[in-house]
Parts: C-alpha cells; sequence; structure tokens
C-alpha cells in the first residue's frame, strides 16, 4: 500500500507574519482565501510558483495592512510612538545602572563570590536591558490598541534609524580607531536585543488581546 504524499503547506513565516498585523477575524478570512489560491496553483503550476504566489501576496497584505492600520486614529498613533521612543531613550542607562548599583551592594563579598560577580557584569546588563524594552513594547502595543505591530514594529524602526544616524555622525568623518572596534559589536548586540525586545513586547500583548477576544466570543 503506497503513502499518500502529504498536502503542500504555505510558507509558514509568511503566514505568521501575516496573522501578526491582522486581526482575529482578518487573519481566518485572510489566510483562508491565499490558502485557498495555494493549493489550487501547487496543483497546477507546481509547489515552487505556489510558494512564490503565496511570498508575494503576503508581502502585498502585510504593506496593506501597515498603511491601513497607521489611517486609523494616526495622531494617538504618533503619541504613542513618541512616548516609547521617549521612555526608550531616557532609560538607556537604566540596565547598567541597577546592575552597578546591585555589584556595589555586593563589593565586600566581590572575591567570595567572583564568579557570581562577573556574570552579573557579562550577563545582568543585556538581560536587564531585555526586559526594560519589553515593557516598553508592551506600553505601546497597550496604547496602540488594535495595531500592536505596526506600532512596535515602527518603533524598532524608529529607534533603528536613530542608531544608524548616531553611529554614521559618530564614524562618518574618520574610520573607526582600533581601541574603538572591540565594543561595537557589543553595543550593535545590545541595541538589537533593544529592537527585538520591543517587538516580542507588541507580540506578546496582541496574542494576550486576541486570546482573550476569543474566549469573550466563545462565551
Amino acid at each position: 500500500m503506497t503513502q499518500q504524499p502529504s498536502p503542500a503547506r504555505p510558507p509558514r513565516l509568511a503566514a505568521w507574519l501575516v496573522d501578526l498585523l491582522a486581526s482575529r477575524e482578518q487573519a481566518e478570512c485572510i489566510l483562508g482565501d491565499l490558502r485557498e489560491e495555494f493549493s489550487y496553483l501547487a496543483s497546477s503550476r507546481g509547489i515552487a510558483n505556489a510558494r512564490r504566489w503565496y511570498r508575494l501576496q503576503s508581502a502585498k497584505t502585510i504593506a496593506h495592512l501597515a498603511a491601513a492600520a497607521l489611517l486609523v486614529r494616526p495622531l494617538w498613533l504618533a503619541v504613542a510612538l513618541l512616548l516609547g521612543f521617549l521612555l526608550s531613550l531616557f532609560s538607556a542607562g537604566l540596565p547598567e545602572q541597577l546592575i552597578v548599583a546591585l555589584l556595589r551592594t555586593q563589593r565586600p563579598y566581590s572575591n567570595r563570590h567572583y564568579e557570581a560577580y562577573v556574570w552579573l557584569l557579562a550577563y545582568g546588563i543585556p538581560m536587564v536591558s531585555i526586559t526594560r524594552s519589553l515593557l516598553i513594547g508592551c506600553v505601546v502595543a497597550l496604547l496602540a490598541r488594535g495595531r500592536e505591530m505596526v506600532a512596535t514594529i515602527a518603533l524598532s524602526l524608529l529607534r533603528a534609524a536613530t542608531i544608524v544616524w548616531l553611529l554614521f555622525l559618530f564614524f562618518g568623518r574618520t574610520p573607526p580607531t582600533r581601541p574603538v572596534i572591540p565594543f561595537l559589536a557589543p553595543f550593535l548586540f545590545s541595541r538589537a536585543l533593544d529592537l527585538i525586545g520591543i517587538v516580542i513586547g507588541g507580540v506578546i500583548v496582541g496574542r494576550v488581546r486576541s486570546a482573550s477576544a476569543s474566549r469573550l466570543a466563545a462565551t
């Protein structure tokens, strides 16, 4: 008895991104239509063509959803982005300050617990930093009701543009010197964690709201 081949599946990443940006009702309708057309193209033109079409349509759908979300109460969305940007900007040094303050309280015992001291110094700051970014992303997502992902992605892009601009000002006129280069990679890594943390905050708030809406609709 020959085993039946498994049905072709749409690209998971493209479907996941559409699901993130769309509301629960929109996601069910859009993904259902895309899946139906994908199945037809996979059987008539091949899986490769069907996947290529699915990714292209998903990109167009994501752009349309983002543009539509920006047009709904744009002033309130701008307020949420401004608040998130200010929180991210003025709390940038908070993780290092917290870890340094904690280490200072343990200074008399640093020789006894040297490994823990070094671990906090090396990993404590990135952990507190990404927690800070998560909280900022959650705040922005809570304010941008129904547009959690658009708001947090926009804030991450705004922060990324600011970082690129600062790097351009710093290194634009003169090339980086050797003492500076070793510190550049940790700086970029920590900033990348910040940007990812903001977006994850939006994912968390969006998923919690979607689950709450599903429970309310089921009752």
